[in-house]
């Protein structure tokens, strides 16, 4: 399982969603570097992985330097078991034997520098899984093939989720965050756009190609972080607000406790 996508990448979105539907993306307020914190715990089995990265001021080059000097902790709060993650190198942090489990509530400690930075993200109890998936031409432009994912999503509201996609096995750049608060208890079966401009750099649907679509089952803070992290690009200011995140301490980023569930399929349209 890939766990590390990281939250540094610029990425232009072409296409507008709903409300409870958003292409993700980010853009960093101009300030001083800042530690950034990407984790992730899920019901498939590890090892999982933390990136400790420091930002820079966006005046300056947009590179991002690995930090190896942290100690990462994940502690699972519902057990009370916790692991000291070991460097890999490049800012990487891996488990060793930390196994994720529905309902159960992680906390990630990264200490750095002679600070303590902290989060918590429990893992949905529900359990909502991909039923199908396919590709379809875009109604608006045919020239433009896109995902359609298929799942059920539980009655009663506060189910939030997380869409990744791959084509041929290379990453679709960002993903979605969808709320059920407009759709309970519904079908989600809708396409996932994304920029197919050359310039965009994602890799395109063509016939016959094996097409990958991950479901992860998130709770509402880390939603909040993915639905901002759209917002950040769309405001008309020249310093947009970071995205919301579930750290205390001062970092940037997101530790996500989810359910994953992934379907792969042939595109044929």
């Amino acid at each position: 399982m890939k766990v590390h996508q990281t939250i540094l990448q610029m990425i232009i979105l072409m296409v507008s969603c709903s409300s409870c539907e958003k292409v993700i993306d980010i853009k960093l307020n101009g300030s001083a570097a800042q530690v950034v914190i990407e984790g992730e715990v899920s019901t498939v089995r590890g090892p999982y992985k933390v990136s400790v990265t420091e930002s820079r001021n966006f005046e300056e080059n947009n590179i991002f330097s690995g930090r190896e000097d942290a100690l990462v902790v994940i502690k699972d709060m519902t057990s009370g078991s916790s692991e000291t993650l070991r460097s890999i190198g490049s800012g990487i942090y891996q488990t060793t034997s930390l196994q994720g489990a529905g309902g159960h509530t992680y906390q990630l400690t990264v200490t750095l520098g002679g600070k303590i930075y902290t989060a918590s993200s429990t893992i949905p109890a529900k359990a909502v899984r991909l039923e199908r998936l396919f590709a379809e031409r875009s109604s608006i432009n045919s020239e433009d093939v896109y995902m359609v994912p298929v799942y059920t999503d539980p009655v009663g509201k506060g189910n939030y989720y997380r869409i990744k996609q791959w084509v041929r096995n290379l990453p679709i750049k960002g993903s979605y965050a969808v709320s059920d608060e407009a759709s309970d208890g519904r079908i989600f079966d809708s396409l996932l756009y994304y920029d197919t401009d050359t310039k965009a750099g994602n890799p395109l649907i063509r016939n016959g190609d094996a097409i990958t679509a991950e479901l992860q089952c998130i709770d509402k803070a880390v939603y909040d972080f993915y639905r901002t992290l759209n917002a950040t690009v769309s405001q008309e200011t020249s310093t947009p607000a970071n995205p919301l995140t579930n750290f205390s301490g001062g970092a940037l980023g997101v530790f996500n406790a989810c359910r994953s569930s992934k379907l792969t399929a042939v595109a044929k349209y």
